[in-house]
């Protein structure tokens, strides 16, 4: 299944006439959780880059998070599912030392 497919999924969306604003909702929650986890939107294409947050299950679960707040577009529920997000994505940041 493709990230698309599985954010669909996760908002119930059966046909294609949302794909171009969820795909963009997803975009948008990468790079979020990016900035979170390693300060800034890494080159994933370079050699040394870190992982793409949408190959790892908790991260990718935190962006379907993201992408549901800000697709159903209400403020009181976006704080929610963003600090559910954040709690996924805490243990993969980069800068927390121990």
């Amino acid at each position: 299944m493709t990230v698309l497919a599985d954010v669909k999924a996760a908002l119930r969306i059966t046909n294609a006439d949302s794909d171009v604003l969820v795909t963009r909702l997803i975009d948008s929650a990468a790079r979020e959780c990016a900035q979170f986890i390693y300060g800034s939107v890494p080159n994933y294409l370079d050699v040394d880059a870190p992982d793409d947050p949408l190959t790892v299950p908790d991260l990718l679960q935190g962006i379907v998070l993201m992408v549901q707040a800000d697709y159903y577009g209400d403020p009181v529920n976006r704080n929610a599912y963003r600090n559910a997000a954040l709690n996924l994505w805490w243990p993969y940041r980069t800068d927390v030392g121990i």
